[in-house]
């Protein structure tokens, strides 16, 4: 039943998910002008501990109402001093006022995703089922799952970052990590350059902690954890870091006494008494400290040098070919870089640009790949297979900007790879402008 409702009796709903109502101006100076044209939808004012109002109607009048659509329209009529509102009373559930509201919200795109996370946590605190809602908001199951799966998250870390402009494919990024501490402090640099870093440090992390947990766990089948070398000499070290490595028992493990060793810098060492080999036996304390410090530094290096290598490659692969032509000026200008260096040697393997495309070709893998078995593929994006040729060319492995001894030396094949993906739209990370420009940490005690 549509009727006008003196203003003073109607209250934005308490358990309404959207809690910002943003500017009001506009709308306000609208309806001053032109008055309310969409009604309100409300129910009748009941208390929360009960779930009903009053008995008597006229009492219940004297209450109030309840906005349920048009929150935002209520706020901007009481700054335009309108006195009364057209709306329809509703008789609908507690329930179903949660899932309109959501609804309402939603289809206009008012909720951030954050409010949306705490709308369907209020409906499956009230026994609504994912099904349920799925049904009644319009959202598919999977999306209520990974809503409701945010509010796993610190609260104030989530809402910052929904003001830093955080998309939904950010928050699917961060259910790569396990450990909800260490989400939570990636979850500190959504929205900013050190995002994809701190993420993939999250997940190396994760992928080391259970590689070490591997290797030590076969290491412990032949030998006995220490934390005394004094003694001991290392056979070799084994390191996280490492995904693809195989711990091999040694031919004389049931004759000789093995040890392993958790270094300070990352590696586990298999060890065994030093009178049973003669291996750096005059390696004093002083020269055996400044080699495990540069031993330390050189897997550091490695491991950041290779995380980057692994961001950059993943941005390289999200490029489009949309983004190709509209960047074809840039590709054509690093394909001339390249072609025109005095080392010129483009040195691109058909199966890295068959594995970069993941082609599948029919035939048997161990025949030598050639270019008519990807060319109907290569022909159906020639501007991105031309940004792929370039990237692939300039891109390595081996970029890198450090020696041998762990000391910064400047590389130009890692700045021009970088030059030419950032003028694409890549983002490089605090930790990769320092690799580059010599001032990381671990250059500290290099001359730069």
């Amino acid at each position: 039943m549509l009727q006008n409702i003196d203003i003073n009796k109607l209250r934005n709903h308490p358990k309404n998910p959207r809690k910002e109502l943003g500017d009001l101006t506009e709308l306000a100076e609208s309806i001053k002008t032109r008055g309310v044209l969409q009604n309100l939808t409300v129910v009748p004012w009941f208390c929360f501990d009960t779930g009903v109002g009053a008995d008597d109607p006229k009492v219940q009048e004297e209450m109030g109402y309840f906005v349920v659509i048009g929150n935002r329209r209520l706020a901007a009529a009481k700054l335009a001093g309108l006195t009364e509102l057209p709306c329809i009373v509703s008789d609908m559930d507690y329930k179903t006022q949660l899932a309109t509201m959501l609804l309402e919200n939603m289809q206009r795109s008012d909720l951030n995703i954050y409010e949306q996370a705490q709308g369907f946590q209020m409906m499956l605190d009230l026994g609504e089922s994912i099904n349920n809602i799925s049904e009644k908001t319009g959202f598919s199951e999977s999306t209520v799952r990974r809503r409701v799966k945010l509010l796993e998250l610190d609260s104030d870390k989530l809402k910052k970052s929904v003001e830093r402009g955080a998309s939904l494919l950010d928050y699917m990024e961060l259910d790569k990590i396990h450990d909800i501490s260490l989400r939570n402090s990636v979850l500190d640099k959504i929205g900013t350059p050190n995002f994809k870093w701190e993420l993939q440090s999250a997940i190396e992390k994760e992928k080391k902690e259970k590689q070490r947990t591997f290797i030590i766990s076969e290491l412990q089948k032949f030998a006995k954890k220490t934390e005394d070398t004094a003694d001991l000499i290392t056979i070799k070290n084994y390191f996280p870091s490492e995904y693809d490595q195989k711990i091999e028992v040694p031919d004389d493990a049931q004759d000789t006494e093995y040890f392993y060793y958790e270094t300070g810098w990352g590696a586990i060492q298999l060890c065994r008494r030093q009178d049973e080999i003669n291996e750096r036996d005059n390696e004093d304390d002083e020269a055996q400290r400044m080699r495990q410090d540069r031993e330390k530094k050189l897997v550091e290096l490695r491991e950041l040098t290779h995380q980057a290598y692994n961001l950059r490659l993943s941005f390289a692969k999200q490029i489009t070919s949309t983004k190709a032509k509209k960047n074809i000026r840039t590709i054509v200008e690093y394909l001339l870089r390249k072609g025109t260096a005095e080392y010129f040697d483009f040195g691109i393997d058909l199966n890295s640009i068959k594995e970069y495309f993941n082609i599948e070709v029919d035939g048997d893998d161990e025949e030598e790949l050639k270019y008519d078995d990807i060319a109907d593929d290569i022909a159906k994006q020639p501007e991105l297979s031309l940004f792929a040729m370039v990237y692939l060319s300039l891109e390595s492995t081996q970029n890198r900007y450090y020696n041998w001894n762990g000391e910064y030396e400047n590389d130009e094949d890692s700045n021009l790879v970088y030059d030419f993906l950032t003028k694409l739209g890549y983002e490089m990370s605090e930790e990769e402008k320092a690799l580059r420009d010599g001032t990381h940490k671990l250059f500290s005690n290099s001359e730069c």
